[in-house]
């Protein structure tokens, strides 16, 4: 019992680190009763259904059917996007807004899909022609003002339409031109004897009058259409003259204004009427879409119908009792061997205070079904090594307290819920870091450091802080390579683990004894020590190669990159291992790097705070003026330096650390289920929608 006692507990400890364990099963009934076997996989909320072989047939009219419910979804979310005008607030995250239902009835799952379609298809009618009509209204409203503008600049230029129509021997042609294009105008018309007055309409066009002979008229107009002149003509019922036509124009005007206006008011009060019912044919559209995608999976043959899929190991018996019993026993549910080739999809499932950290976690990517989930050990080291960058009690408990408090108060935002969680493990990290730095907003604690604090004798104390900072470095990245080690063993790839992860870890720590042993000292490296790394990195680069050509292996062991088992792809990858873990090693002197920023941050806050208001001053201004420095300066210090210091700690987590062990392209569980938020369906025949080829 006693030697079991450590097996034992590292078995618990991989159950910790391990994505949860899938089982494959299969549920068989018949067909009629396919539809109850959903809805009870639909309540149970823990099964992921897995496409089954069938014919393509079947699979055609399937997608057909899935390709018009799309449609629909797709017009709604446009629907949504034009009628619902929500105005975004910062503080809706703070309110939790409880939903109407709206109770649906229908005769079945295909009457409910296309009721469901022919009401989006309605509303789509009505919005279009609205928009349509708006448009319209916009487009009568821009030619107004166009026509406005020309007849203003005519007006300016005291033009006489009548004695303009009259002239015989004279062209006169007013046209708006682009600005771009004036210039290329005007060199064409150099050789012409024409007058030309000109006046700026817009930033984009040029109000041009001409006036030329009458037997270049042709050739002008060629011109004007060549550099896209638009010449005007007032239009035949509007009165030729000015005054009258500018009133006229006006007039048109207003009621263009108030006819969209008013096409406006109609589409507000539509999408004020339609509210809840868009957001509840949203969603009948997505549940009919998934409820057609699970039915398109099921393998269906004779009388029978097979649903295969995964379902968390730990919960086979309650899905079992689950099915057996919403069917009365008229199902069977059977666990199947997972095949080799077989990939089931990741579900991660950590405690309360561990589950934040998986936004940062599936920034990177979801652990594969057979790799460790670095996110129980990243909830401790990221608030650590942030900690120690931002060492400081007074900000961490800012942060602490403000993380936490946020944290509760938001409601409509997981993610952000979840980052402010983050915020205050952080921040109760850097309170910890502080007491052992001696440092609150800045300032020295009365009892001085539990430790050091490297602004202090900083000769000794930074170089002792530097080596510390390294020494964490080290811990991670051997970490790192001991999960790699046990990933291999969980992919049962014992070679990799053996011929590949443990001589890193014996090449690594061979090379920081001999470093911080000897320093640069190379001939007492030479007298032996440098053994200690030599062998190991021997191993890593010879040993996976003579093991293959040993068991005459064709296709290297577990290695989907056959290149990187030869020797010379062990030789460059030893190479670069040497180069990386160096480089990854000094990049943890960042921690130190940064810590010395935020206090020299701090240290000019203050500095320049004593330059407003010197020591003995008793002025109520520059006491006030001093105050105010500190606390803006404090509050620029914790959001700025914050911020960089958490970018950072992502960092060595990603590229210092997960680069040794983790990939991160798991497929993410995806059970069947259906939302209702919105709506209440209720059928009169429970049936799964029937495919019409």
């Amino acid at each position: 019992q006693t030697c079991a006692l450590p097996i034992c507990k590292s078995n618990i400890l991989l159950k910790m680190l391990r994505p949860e364990r899938m089982t494959s099963t299969s549920i068989i009934c018949v067909k009629k009763d396919v539809e109850p076997v959903l809805e009870a996989l639909n309540s149970f909320g823990e099964f992921q259904i897995e496409q089954t072989a069938q014919d393509n047939a079947g699979l055609t009219e399937y997608n057909q059917s899935i390709q018009k419910v799309e449609g629909s979804l797709a017009d709604v979310n446009v629907l949504i996007s034009q009628l619902i005008q929500e105005k975004s607030s910062l503080l809706g995250i703070f309110k939790l807004t409880q939903p109407t239902k709206i109770q649906v009835t229908a005769e079945n799952w295909q009457a409910l899909m296309e009721s469901t379609s022919q009401k989006i298809l309605a509303l789509k009618k009505e919005t279009d022609s609205l928009n349509e009509a708006v448009s319209c209204v916009q487009e009568k409203t821009e030619q107004l003002n166009h026509i406005k503008d020309m007849l203003g600049r005519l007006s300016i230029m005291g033009a006489d339409l009548a004695a303009m129509e009259e002239l015989k021997l004279i062209y006169v042609a007013v046209a708006s031109v682009p600005a771009k294009n004036f210039g290329g105008l005007e060199t064409a018309l150099a050789g012409f004897p024409v007058f030309i007055n000109r006046y700026s309409l817009t930033k984009e066009e040029v109000f041009v009058c001409l006036a030329i002979p009458t037997k270049h008229q042709a050739d002008i107009e060629k011109i004007l259409r060549t550099y896209h002149a638009e010449v005007f003509h007032i239009p035949k019922e509007l009165p030729h003259d000015l005054t009258e036509a500018t009133k006229e124009v006006n007039k048109q005007l207003k009621e263009n204004i108030d006819k969209e206006k008013a096409l406006c008011d109609s589409l507000k009060k539509l999408g004020e009427e339609n509210k809840d019912n868009l957001a509840s044919l949203k969603e009948l559209s997505e549940n009919i879409l998934t409820l057609l995608q699970a039915e398109r999976k099921i393998l269906q043959s004779g009388r029978l119908a097979t649903v295969k899929g995964f379902v968390p190991k730990k919960k086979f018996h309650e899905l079992n009792e689950k099915v057996t019993g919403m069917l009365d026993g008229k199902v069977l549910v059977l666990e199947n061997e997972v095949a080799a080739d077989t990939d089931p999809p990741t579900k991660i499932s950590n405690n309360r205070f561990v589950k934040p950290f998986e936004e940062l976690t599936k920034l990177y990517g979801l652990p594969h079904y057979d790799e460790i989930d670095p996110t129980p050990l990243m909830a401790i080291t990221f608030p650590i090594i942030f900690g120690l960058m931002f060492g400081d009690l007074g900000h961490g408990l800012v942060l602490l307290f403000g993380g936490l408090i946020v944290g509760l108060l938001i409601k409509g935002n997981r993610a952000i819920k979840n980052i402010c969680y983050i915020m205050a493990a952080c921040g109760a990290a850097a309170s910890v870091a502080g007491l052992v730095f001696g440092e609150a907003f800045g300032q020295p604690l009365p009892w001085g450091p539990l430790w050091i604090n490297p602004t202090e004798n900083p000769t000794v104390n930074v170089f002792t802080f530097l080596l510390f900072t390294l020494f964490v470095g080290i811990i991670q990245i051997i970490s790192g390579i001991v999960l790699e080690m046990t990933n291999f063993a969980l992919k049962h790839q014992y070679v990799d683990s053996l011929l590949t992860s443990a001589p890193k870890i014996a090449f690594y720590v061979g090379g920081v004894y001999l470093i911080a042993a000897y320093q640069l000292n190379f001939g007492a490296w030479l007298s032996g020590p440098i053994l200690l790394p030599l062998i190991p990195f021997i191993v890593l680069v010879v040993g996976k190669p003579l093991y293959l050509k040993a068991a005459k292996s064709a296709t290297p062991h577990g290695g989907k990159h056959a290149e990187q088992d030869t020797l010379s792809g062990r030789l460059f990858e030893g190479g670069d291992l040497v180069t990386r873990l160096l480089s990854n090693t000094i990049s943890y002197s960042r921690i130190l790097a940064l810590l010395m920023a935020h206090w020299a941050l701090l240290l000019v806050t203050y500095t320049v705070a004593n330059l407003v208001n010197p020591a003995g001053s008793t002025s109520v201004l520059t006491i006030a003026l001093g105050g105010v420095v500190i606390v803006f300066g404090n509050f620029f210090v914790l959001a700025l330096e914050g911020l960089i210091v958490f970018i950072h700690t992502l960092r060595l987590h990603f590229y210092e650390w997960f680069s040794k062990f983790y990939l991160g392209n798991g497929s993410e569980f995806n059970p069947f289920k259906q939302k209702f938020t919105h709506t209440e369906v209720v059928l009169e025949q429970k049936e799964i929608p029937k495919v019409v080829p």
